[in-house]
Order: structure tokens, then sequence, then C-alpha cells
């Protein structure tokens, strides 16, 4: 498996899950 792929992805995963958590945590909105 290409690690470069594979850490774009970890990268995207985590940051499509970093921005649910901050929505879910912002009650302002």
């Amino acid at each position: 498996m290409d690690a470069a792929r594979t850490n774009a992805q970890i990268a995207e995963a985590l940051a499509t899950l970093a921005n649910i958590v901050a929505r879910d945590n912002d009650p302002g909105r």
C-alpha cells in the first residue's frame, strides 16, 4: 500500500471527524 496515499486518506478522515465534532460541540449554531 502506498504510504503517501494512506497518510492522505487518514488526514482526510481526521479532518472530516474534526469538523463533525466541532459542529456537534458548538451550541451557538
